[in-house]
């Protein structure tokens, strides 16, 4: 007898493998066309975008860091619809962080993004660097996020 399938299945917990090489097709069907990327961008230097891939090879969604003029490391953070929901913003974040050897990073949420603030909000250690005026000006929240330290042996 074949059991029918759910018509809302449970979202598949995902596991990440690797950063790999970055797939801009794959970055434009998360985005669109229209998605905005540092990459290329003038006020943007030392751009790095990366795909990120699962324990069984399917791609989990995209990361990329750059550094403005007045900012370092800030990171943009696309999941993979099908693997949201699962706090993989925040574990890509730090295995991008391992991978640099990076000691912090600089997230920015557009304010009408109120998923990707609540998941921000969830990282431990996580601080708001924002002001109101620079919200209202950016339509943006800020944050800073520290690697944690790790205790010597």
């Amino acid at each position: 007898m074949e059991i029918p399938k759910s018509e809302n299945p449970e979202k598949e917990q995902a596991k990440i493998n690797k950063l790999g090489e970055f797939d801009s097709q794959y970055f434009n069907e998360l985005e669109g066309e229209t998605g905005w990327i540092a990459l290329g961008k003038d006020n943007c230097q030392n751009q790095q975008y990366f795909t990120v891939y699962g324990n069984e090879g399917e791609k989990l969604g995209v990361i990329g860091i750059y550094d403005t003029d007045e900012e370092k490391n800030i990171t943009h953070t696309v999941v993979d619809p099908k693997y949201r929901g699962q706090g993989l913003a925040a574990k890509i974040k730090h295995v991008l962080m391992d991978r640099l050897d990076l000691s912090f990073i600089t997230m920015t949420i557009n304010l009408d993004n109120e998923a990707s603030i609540k998941a921000a909000k969830k990282i431990p250690g996580l601080k708001k660097v924002s002001d109101e005026q620079y919200e209202q000006e950016f339509h943006k929240v800020k944050y800073i996020y520290e690697k944690p330290h790790k205790p010597s042996t």
